[in-house]
């Protein structure tokens, strides 16, 4: 029996028991279905190109490549798992194949079978035989279509496509997280032009896209992170041990650092201070954006001194980008990691060197006293009065000799941030930290300021004639190390023996009163620090 459809689709074997070959179905832009044999590399499901041919390789990036592209194999995109081509055959292209040699073969027997009467009643006399027409069924025919994120690999110029963010290139194996990374980025700048081309009766509406091009930063940041623990996680050595479920872990940069610090890794070394503080900012403009509608609340008016409660976050065009290209350079860290490639020396600065710097000081302070009097802002827990710790302070400033330390000090004692106790047989001071030094350096070194927590906080203690401290910390909503120092503005208006001097752990006294003379300073304190 001839089977001349089948013997179109033959590669080998024998006319008994033929080896086929049928070609996968092909999207519109011509690349094919593949699916991954690792069964936990969700969603499995990519397309596969050609590679580009006017593609060259970039011999800076050949090192990031895991195999010689064009080579026999395939690599899943989404877990790194390589294995042969055959493996990553689509199930939907198995069956589609199936039903292309299945209906071959019926074509090949319905005309055998044709032919095969046709003679059988060649020479009778008594037997007619006239075949009746016959139409041919048509071939089956499969349609196949892109994925929303196609990419070429900047590797080795491979086309894929893939859903959402993958971690590798299908062909050399080269990590593409900055790929994936890079296009979001472009998207979102694509958003931002079209709010900047909208015109001044337009800005609610520009408003609003520029805020779901903001929200849109830190999804893809977020995904991403998760993307890649998510690898290292699955590819520790077995007997590891359970990890906790991520949650948003990686909407706050302490937590991501913790998370990939189980690596020994952390994605955000080469940001600096200044950096870290605009991306730290710029996550939280984006909590502010999503969950309420923008309007300002306590907890964001702690990250951003400009911040007014109850006004609308500004939102430029600028913050995106820049929101934007920070998280990209944290990408990139992570990708150079995937790829085992040297990373660069982390860029944070040490505390000291971060605190001391010859162009930023404040007022008439030198950059020595400068650097110790943001130490102790910073290192104080509760922002309350109260001695320094000298081992701390030394260890602090290791490259700053004792009578440089002295000297700083003595710096701060002149305008009243600290008092010093001098002690006959020691050359550095005892240091006592003084409230004016949190009034004056928080705004510098923790995002907030007191006088606009005052402000806040005064309303409540005017409708009071004896105000309980731990209540009012908790009327107020602030995080403990803000409130302090604005209680303690306010404390200083009022007369001596209303402030009890009982002691109370975290708070500058358990409870005090307000007469009328208190009321008046009060106010007068708030009309000062209005301007």
């Amino acid at each position: 029996m001839k089977m001349k459809r089948l013997e179109k689709m033959r590669v080998g074997g024998t006319s008994n028991k033929m080896q086929l070959s049928i070609p996968s179905p092909k999207t519109p832009d011509g690349r094919v279905y593949r699916y991954s044999p690792n069964v936990d590399a969700h969603p499995r499901h990519f397309v596969l190109g050609d590679r580009v041919a006017s593609f060259v390789t970039d011999p800076d990036k050949v090192g990031r490549m895991k195999h010689a592209p064009g080579t026999p194999g395939t690599v899943c995109p989404y877990s790194g798992v390589r294995a042969d081509d055959a493996e990553f055959v689509h199930p939907d292209d198995r069956k589609a194949a199936i039903k292309v040699v299945e209906h071959a073969a019926l074509q090949d027997m319905q005309d055998a079978i044709s032919g095969m009467l046709a003679g059988v009643a060649r020479g009778s006399k008594s037997l007619t035989y006239k075949p009746a027409p016959r139409r041919n069924q048509p071939r089956p025919r499969f349609g196949r279509r892109d994925l929303m994120r196609l990419l070429v690999c900047d590797c080795c110029g491979r086309d894929y496509g893939v859903f959402a963010i993958a971690l590798f290139c299908p062909d050399c194996g080269a990590p593409n997280l900055a790929l994936h990374f890079a296009r979001e980025v472009e998207l979102v700048g694509q958003q931002v032009e079209l709010a900047e081309a909208l015109g001044k009766d337009r800005q609610e509406l520009a408003y609003r896209l520029l805020g779901n091009a903001h929200e849109d930063v830190l999804t893809a940041f977020e995904a991403t992170l998760k993307v890649a623990y998510a690898h290292r996680i699955e590819n520790r050595p077995s007997g590891a041990g359970q990890v906790k479920p991520a949650g948003n872990d990686f909407q706050n940069i302490d937590k991501g650092r913790k998370r990939f610090g189980e690596f020994s890794f952390d994605p955000f070394a080469e940001l600096n201070a200044q950096e870290l503080a605009v991306l730290s900012l710029n996550i939280q403009k984006r909590h502010l954006i999503g969950h309420n509608l923008g309007v300002v609340d306590a907890k964001f008016v702690q990250h951003a001194k400009e911040a007014k409660l109850g006004e609308t976050v500004e939102l430029v065009a600028a913050d995106v980008r820049s929101f934007a290209a920070l998280c990209r350079k944290v990408v990139r860290r992570i990708d150079d990691m995937l790829a085992g490639l040297p990373l660069p020396s982390p860029a944070v600065q040490d505390e000291e060197d971060a605190m001391i710097s010859p162009t930023e000081t404040i007022g008439d302070l030198s950059s020595e006293g400068t650097a110790v009097g943001k130490w102790i802002c910073m290192t104080s827990a509760d922002g309350l009065p109260g001695h320094v710790d000298k081992d701390s302070l030394v260890k602090a400033f290791p490259s700053l000799s004792t009578d440089q330390l002295a000297e700083a000090t003595a710096d701060l004692a002149e305008d009243g941030y600290v008092s010093l106790t001098h002690l006959i047989s020691e050359r550095l001071p005892r240091v006592h930290v003084r409230e004016d030094l949190f009034l004056t350096f928080d705004p510098h070194c923790m995002g907030s300021d007191p006088v606009g927590d005052a402000l806040q906080l005064i309303p409540l203690i005017l409708s009071k004639d004896s105000v309980d401290v731990p209540a009012l910390h908790a009327e107020s909503g602030m995080p403990l190390r803000r409130f302090n120092p604005a209680v303690g503005l306010i404390l200083s208006k009022i007369g001596e023996g209303r402030v009890s001097g009982t002691w109370v752990q975290g708070y500058p006294t358990p409870y005090f009163f307000v007469v009328d003379s208190d009321r008046v300073a009060i106010k007068r304190l708030a009309r000062q620090l209005e301007g």
